[in-house]
């Protein structure tokens, strides 16, 4: 049997080999990375849950749902189902909430001070001690929540791990945009030759011009969340005047309707208090979540930073329909 394949279609199965090749060799490297992670996860998971706060999930999704079906159980499908069902979703965002406002803090304070770290070894460097000498004689100073990292550095650098190297490692560590683009700078420009002091230098005024920047842009923004807040407030108070007012009138209607017209059925003889009270709960909880993410967005850049405000709007609202209303 002739074989009637020219040397275009050779050409074309070739290529189609590679690209099937190609496609298997990316699919096997992210199924790889995937078992990466979780391997890290499970060999260190606070650590990663310091790094990545909703992996706290992990852990507090099963402790709400047992929860969910312990209280479930005791409560039935009763109005007190409505708290079991906030105190689950509470269990489960807290600890992501809590760690995020933890992360956040703690990294503000390291960038805070990591201008300050380059400043003191570029001007180490140009006195004439060499790099390793530099951090070495800095780990000894005050540097906030950054001293813990510089420390690491300088041991990674007394066992011969190149500056460059240690910068980023530190950088995987601390995983922010503005320590990213600093240790990058300051490699590249060490890598093509510069002169690594004013290298040092350029760096160190970057990262505190996007500070002051990012300060800048805070301090305007936090109108914003506060307006979140006195929004949610006042969708608090119109719903108290309509609960002390709205709802024992038209109580009071529905009775003397029923009266005059002999037991018939109608919207006013069928109107229950408690439905409109459990109604306007329910309204306030999901006013308070969802205030709580736009102020998270709004004012952090970052919608997992605004489950704290979820959990303290939501409490605000039961707190006021459980003793107020």
């Amino acid at each position: 049997m002739v074989d009637e394949r020219t040397p275009e279609n050779l050409e074309f199965d070739n290529g189609s080999f590679e690209e099937l090749d190609k496609d298997q060799v990316l699919t096997e490297m992210t199924e790889a990375k995937k078992w990466i992670k979780l391997r890290k996860f499970l060999k260190s998971p606070q650590q990663q849950m310091k790094k990545n706060p909703m992996a706290a999930m992990v852990f507090s999704i099963p402790i709400a749902l047992i929860f969910l079906i312990v209280a479930g159980l005791k409560t039935g499908f009763t109005p007190a189902f409505d708290h079991v069902i906030l105190f689950t979703v509470l269990i489960a965002i807290i600890p992501p909430g809590v760690l995020q406002h933890t992360r956040r803090r703690t990294v503000k304070k390291i960038e805070e001070y990591f201008p300050n770290f380059l400043r003191d070894v570029a001007e180490m460097n140009r006195s004439g001690m060499t790099l390793t000498r530099s951090v070495n004689t800095i780990a000894s100073g005050e540097y906030g929540d950054l001293s813990p990292e510089i420390r690491q550095i300088d041991a990674m650098l007394s066992w011969g791990v190149s500056f460059e190297d240690a910068l980023e490692k530190f950088a995987d560590r601390v995983d922010t945009h503005l320590i990213y683009r600093s240790v990058a700078l300051i490699n590249q420009a060490s890598r093509a030759g510069g002169n690594v002091p004013d290298v040092l230098e350029v760096a160190a005024t970057d990262a505190y011009t996007i500070k002051l920047l990012e300060r800048e842009r805070v301090s305007n923004i936090i109108v914003y969340v506060v307006i979140s807040y006195m929004s949610f407030l006042v969708f608090l108070f119109v719903i108290g005047i309509l609960s002390y007012s709205f709802i024992p009138v038209m109580a009071q209607a529905g009775a003397s309707a029923g009266k005059v017209g002999g037991g018939a059925e109608g919207f006013m003889t069928a109107f229950d208090p408690e439905s409109f009270r459990r109604l306007f709960f329910h309204a306030s909880l999901i006013q308070g979540f969802a205030s709580g993410l736009v102020a998270g967005q709004m004012g952090e850049g970052n919608i997992v930073a605004g489950l704290k405000h979820s959990v303290i709007l939501a409490l605000i609202a039961w707190f006021t329909f459980m003793f107020i209303i």
